[in-house]
């Protein structure tokens, strides 16, 4: 089954959504419409999908990407001018063109999915609106960790709120989102991804866009708060606040969570002393044998954005010629210094994180990369597989002091009970298994 998406291009009625990119991939409660068009086209059994695109189809496809994270096909056209429906249908079903769309699977993305009375993209009053009853459907399939807390209150993955804050129905938080003390978030409001709001503010009938910083006893009502730019969407009046203090854009690194503390780096500095010893006899021996005794790995950071594909990296080191957690004495040192958590999901390799096919799998990279791993303390050998990702996906939900204290003891158990160095084999003649070179030949 194949469908065809065709782009929005130039809305005069909300030209302010498309300040920083297409509208087919403006922020909607954590995602975008064509994103969540995509997922309800899988859902009906969609294999290959194509997407016209008018309006900078290079951010279209940074968003989306090959389809992979949807397990289909995608394809990407870039067009002149927006088509309508009729001619996107009348173009490719001509001649040559394989003509293969049904009735049903040509789509103009200025609805989202299952709401066709409530157009997005004519009036900021409408686009409010739409997000408005659109939110008991937000929690597809395909999104992971959010929930509802109570009812008419979505709540996503890894967001702080404040005991003292007050959530009123019907409203969502989205992902890594910090709520303050004696906050008001509610009714009808929407709060996107990575937003801070201090202590003593009110939300209402409002939407704050990912990345947003509201400040102390600053009330956000009626409107859109961008960054800086704060717009009514009944009126559609606009203005900047020049006060960062009060309304302005985060800094990204706000959300990278930190991998370890001082205490836990003093921890490691000392675990890398005591352990020193073993560890350099098995780097004399590895030397003796005409081996390197370090082994240079390059790791992916935690992403907090897991659909992009940058990956930053980090250089950590492994002990050639030792197994089990001797292998691992020179993480010790990226413990220190920051690279690594104690306890986190297991560094992957670029190659492997771009293996990562899902929205599940990539929660791999949604917390620091850990000396310590919860498949470590299940038994899991190293690697990337099913039984890997399962055990990295739960920990990145469900991560807690709790949680740390009860993997470190079971990996020290398990390590506790193997043997630490592997044994030394010789290498074999290429060709023929088991034969060893002899002098004469």
């Amino acid at each position: 089954m194949k469908s065809l998406l065709i782009c929005p291009a130039d809305r005069p009625g909300v030209a302010r959504l498309a300040d920083q990119g297409p509208l087919a991939v403006a922020p909607l409660l954590g995602k975008s419409v064509l994103e969540y068009w995509i997922e309800a086209l899988v859902a009906r059994g969609a294999q290959h999908i194509v997407v016209l695109a008018t309006d900078r189809p290079d951010q279209v496809r940074r968003a989306i990407g090959d389809g992979t994270r949807w397990g289909v096909r995608l394809e990407l056209f870039p067009q002149s001018r927006e088509l309508t429906v009729a001619e996107a249908r009348a173009r490719y079903q001509a001649p040559g063109a394989s003509g293969w769309l049904p009735q049903d699977d040509v789509v103009l993305l200025d609805t989202l999915p299952g709401q066709p009375d409530l157009p997005l993209f004519e009036s900021y009053a409408g686009w409010f609106a739409a997000l408005g009853g659109f939110i008991p459907h937000a929690i597809t399939p395909h999104r992971i960790g959010a929930r509802e807390v109570q009812p008419g209150v979505w709540v996503g993955l890894h967001t702080q709120i404040d005991p003292t804050a007050r959530l009123v129905a019907p409203c969502w938080i989205g992902e890594h989102v910090s709520i303050g003390p004696d906050t008001i978030v509610g009714p009808h409001a929407i709060v996107d991804d990575r937003v801070v709001i201090e202590h003593g503010a009110h939300v209402a009938s409002s939407v704050i866009w990912p990345e947003t910083f509201v400040g102390r006893l600053v009330a956000v009502k009626h409107s859109l708060a961008s960054g800086s730019l704060l717009l009514n969407h009944q009126t559609g009046s606009c203005l900047r606040v020049p006060d960062a203090f009060l309304l302005g854009p985060l800094d990204h690194r706000r959300f990278e969570p930190e991998a370890t503390g001082l205490a836990g780096g003093c921890f490691a500095l000392l675990a890398l002393v005591a352990t020193a010893p073993i560890a350099f006899a098995v780097m004399l021996v590895s030397l003796l044998r005409g081996d390197a005794p370090l082994v240079l790995r390059l790791g992916v950071r935690c992403q907090r954005n897991l659909r992009d594909r940058s990956h930053p990296t980090f250089a950590y080191y492994e002990l050639a010629g030792a197994g089990n957690w001797l292998r691992r004495w020179p993480q010790f040192w990226s413990v220190a210094r920051g690279d690594l958590a104690w306890v986190g999901n297991r560094p992957l390799r670029p190659t492997q994180a771009f293996g990562l096919v899902n929205d599940f799998e990539r929660l791999w990279l949604a917390r620091p990369p850990g000396l310590i791993s919860l498949a470590d303390a299940s038994g899991c050998p190293e690697g990337v597989s099913v039984e890997s990702c399962a055990h990295a996906s739960y920990y990145a939900v469900n991560s807690s002091r709790r949680l740390d204290a009860t993997i470190v003891t079971r990996a020290m158990l398990r390590a506790a009970m193997a043997w630490p160095i592997y044994r030394h084999r010789r290498p074999q003649a290429p060709g023929i298994p088991g034969l060893v070179p002899t002098k004469e030949g």
